[in-house]
């Protein structure tokens, strides 16, 4: 999982992040079938940001969803989020016109890396200059931490059980998720709030029709946005 930070420390990345457009845009550039091909020997099952196959209220939908590559549908979405190419160097730019550069936080060495370098040039194909950092976990983690990431390279967690680590997928404290730490000291990010209270709402109940509705409901949250 690529995790973007909402309150990235450059205010022109955690805008950017924070639009919509921008998020799906990223997800359509990724072409998962070449990562499959490359690097997991045809193995992989491409899916987006929501609930594993084992979780009680999968949806193959919300796996699919946002998942198609298409770089021409995701120059698009750029475009129409006033991110185009405004002094022609083959780079996009923010809208104050600075360029769009952004960088994964990966652990290295391993085959993370291969992955994230693949992206990287399937990113940069639509104009967004992506830089790697590659170091150690015992470097990345405390970035992680403290919030001072702008992409946090990861395993996917808790696609198959969210309530066993709630703090990724909801606001249970200050400082979580992790790439919202500016949630709760803010509150205007209205789905992921909503996620929350229904995430709460399933852990506080032992009606499985109730649970159900819930879990449903914070499954298509994340994975609309």
């Amino acid at each position: 999982s690529f995790y973007l930070n909402w309150d990235a420390p450059k205010e022109n990345v955690r805008r950017a992040f924070r639009d919509k457009k921008v998020r799906i845009a990223l997800s359509h550039a990724i072409n998962r079938e070449e990562i499959n091909s490359i690097i997991f020997h045809g193995l992989l099952v491409p899916s987006g940001y929501t609930f594993g196959r084992q979780n009680p209220y999968f949806s193959e939908e919300a796996f699919k969803r946002y998942t198609r590559f298409d770089p021409e549908y995701a120059n698009q979405l750029l475009d129409e989020g006033d991110y185009g190419d405004t002094d022609n160097d083959g780079w996009r730019n923010f809208p104050d016109g600075s360029r769009f550069e952004i960088t994964i936080d990966v652990r290295g060495p391993g085959v993370e890396v291969d992955i994230c370098e693949l992206v990287q040039a399937q990113w940069q194909v639509v104009g967004i200059k992506t830089n790697l950092n590659i170091s150690l976990r015992d470097i990345i983690w405390p970035r992680r931490l403290n919030g001072e990431f702008e992409i946090h390279h990861w395993g996917l967690e808790g696609p198959d059980d969210p309530l066993g680590r709630p703090q990724d997928w909801a606001m249970m404290a200050a400082t979580t998720p992790f790439w919202h730490r500016e949630a709760y000291r803010h509150l205007e990010t209205e789905w992921l709030i909503e996620a929350t209270r229904h995430i709460k709402a399933a852990m506080t109940t032992v009606d499985t029709v109730e649970i159900r509705r819930h879990m449903e409901r914070v499954r298509d949250l994340h994975t609309e946005n």
